[in-house]
């Protein structure tokens, strides 16, 4: 039952334009970051440092801090959005289908878009710096493991931003959410006192060299923690609304 909810929220995707954020996205980091190395390549990159890996982690942290995040929310809005229009729920749950199905079919496809959105991220960066000429081995272990890290630490985030998007009939309240989240954790990354904020996660497991010192994994596994149980409450709530 599972698979045919999922494959009739995907049937619904193609009047959607979810695709256009998925692909503008990585596309923004990736222009700026172009721009950034080809202007002031010598400033970016110091004397003895590695210049695949300033690449990757100037890419990663404006990736984890600033996009996944605003981006979850984006996702989580536009496949919800058909269905708060109109009071679309009656309808769609009169059919014999599962509640729990219907809400795990649809926060698979924005973890799917996600995933597919941080791959073209990577492609791209390979890409751009073919194009500036970056010397040295291409780092693949890095460039999946940063990458993988931020989508980890992005798990929380994108948990609330679903409940609160299936919550709220207006796609306003989460996305300000999520604004409001992302612009304090950009304040507050530095803070050992805010580490507890979601939006601070995705930063806090990048493997970067701000963050040594930092237990990367004890980070990656609050998110994976918060996010479950924000997904069984989320879940839950939703189950026994009365629609």
């Amino acid at each position: 039952m599972f698979h045919n909810v999922l494959s009739a929220e995907w049937a619904k995707l193609r009047n959607n334009r979810i695709v256009f954020p998925v692909i503008l996205a990585p596309t923004l980091i990736l222009l700026l970051q172009y721009a950034n190395f080809k202007i002031r390549y010598t400033s970016v990159v110091k004397e003895g440092d590695v210049p695949w890996t300033i690449f990757i982690e100037q890419h990663a942290v404006i990736w984890a801090v600033l996009i996944l995040p605003i981006l979850a929310a984006v996702l989580s809005s536009m496949l919800i959005m058909s269905e708060n229009s109109d009071n679309n729920w009656k309808y769609l749950l009169a059919l014999p289908i599962k509640r729990r199905d219907v809400y795990f079919a649809k926060i698979t496809l924005v973890i799917f878009f996600l995933l597919v959105s941080s791959l073209l991220l990577g492609i791209g960066i390979l890409g751009s710096a073919s194009i500036l000429h970056l010397p040295g081995d291409i780092p693949y272990s890095q460039l999946i493991q940063t990458l993988s890290a931020a989508l980890i630490g992005t798990f929380a985030v994108l948990t609330i931003q679903f409940w609160l998007s299936i919550k709220f009939d207006n796609p306003g309240i989460p996305l300000a959410v999520s604004i409001c989240g992302t612009v304090a954790a950009i304040f507050l990354l530095q803070s050992a006192l805010t580490r507890w904020l979601p939006w601070v996660y995705p930063y806090l497991v990048l493997p970067i060299r701000l963050n040594e010192g930092i237990n990367i994994t004890w980070y990656m596994g609050q998110s994976m923690v918060v996010g479950l149980l924000c997904l069984i409450i989320g879940y839950r709530e939703f189950a026994h609304r009365d629609i």
